[in-house]
């Protein structure tokens, strides 16, 4: 039987009974967040344009011979492109996390364990979303194969041992950056008010709305980004954590751009593992420009990995849900019956 889990206790405990904002409000204050830690994450990457100015001779060839705006232009996409911007972007991201920490426990005096953020088997967790995270685009990968969407051509003559770990901890904080806005921030902070599969679908929509701006983003592209935003909130609910949810993030994009040598979200990495070509008339299955999250093969994939995580019973979990639902009407305590 599917059935949508319920917010662990640590979640429940958000914020000593206070019962949040109107969602509109939730929203529109999660935006706000969302752009002072966008502030702060630019300031963070400029580290990475520096390195890429002054490690690349072209650039600073073009740069001191007098170029044209048209060049100028072509210039600037050039290093945004490039390795070290690419990698500070990536690290930047632990600007994200600290303002939403910050936000969450500091103004809205929630307890840090209301985010998911538990010492309690974090290791474990962590490592069991990293292998989660691979074998999901595994089957992306597998699918598109099958399908005759795409070739993997082999080992990429442009890997580097060096740049591979960079990227592997730049994804680290990235994919953890996410989750830990849309899931440890706002989905809770949604459902001190509101049924969790109110502030399931509005995290969720919001997820895919921040990557509205990312180069090839397509309607379906975001449908799949809606679908992977429900499949990462049951699974936070159904672990009551933060750190298999952000391995799994974190094992999606990197096994995406450093292993299977794909677009993410729109976004082309150069040092990857294998070599691989998409068939340019069988987009349908592996995207396009926005990479295989813009194609069916991902809708597939989610799907069914929301259907699995629907189906698994978390004994932990459910029990302390039912004995919390005993608890509440005797405490008559609304703020908590409002989060079931």
């Amino acid at each position: 039987m599917l059935k949508l889990p319920t917010l662990p206790l640590h979640m429940r405990q958000t914020s000593k009974g206070q019962k949040g904002q109107n969602w509109l409000i939730e929203l529109l204050i999660f935006f706000l967040v969302f752009l002072v830690s966008g502030l702060v994450v630019g300031v963070l990457m400029i580290p990475g344009y520096v390195i890429a100015v002054f490690s690349d001779k072209s650039i600073m060839g073009q740069i001191t011979s007098g170029a044209g705006i048209q060049d100028y232009s072509q210039i600037a996409a050039h290093i945004e492109s490039s390795v070290p911007v690419t990698i500070a972007m990536l690290f930047a991201n632990a600007g994200l996390i600290l303002i939403g920490v910050l936000f969450c426990v500091v103004l809205q005096r929630r307890k840090i364990a209301s985010m998911g953020i538990v010492k309690e088997k974090a290791g474990t967790q962590y490592l069991a979303g990293l292998v989660i995270g691979f074998v999901l685009f595994a089957a992306v990968v597998l699918l598109n194969v099958a399908t005759g969407s795409m070739k993997l051509n082999g080992i990429s003559p442009g890997f580097s041992a060096g740049i591979f770990i960079l990227f592997a901890l730049g994804f680290m904080i990235q994919g953890m950056a996410e989750e830990v806005l849309c899931r440890g921030y706002l989905l809770v902070s949604v459902a001190r008010r509101y049924p969790v599969s109110v502030a399931i679908f509005l995290n969720s929509l919001v997820f895919a709305l921040i990557h509205l701006a990312n180069p090839g983003v397509s309607v379906l592209a975001l449908i799949n980004l809606l679908l992977s935003g429900t499949f990462f909130s049951l699974y936070f609910l159904r672990t009551g954590n933060i750190w298999g949810v952000g391995a799994i993030h974190t094992m999606w994009n990197f096994a995406q751009g450093n292993i299977f040598g794909m677009a993410v979200s729109g976004t082309q990495l150069s040092c990857t593992i294998f070599e691989s070509t998409a068939t340019p008339h069988k987009t349908f299955w592996i995207g396009g420009a926005f990479g295989p999250e813009s194609g069916f093969s991902c809708t597939v994939v989610f799907i069914v990995a929301i259907l699995l995580v629907l189906l698994w019973k978390n004994k932990k979990t459910d029990v302390t849900a039912h004995e919390n639902e005993e608890i509440s009407p005797r405490t008559g305590n609304e703020a908590d019956m409002r989060l079931r």
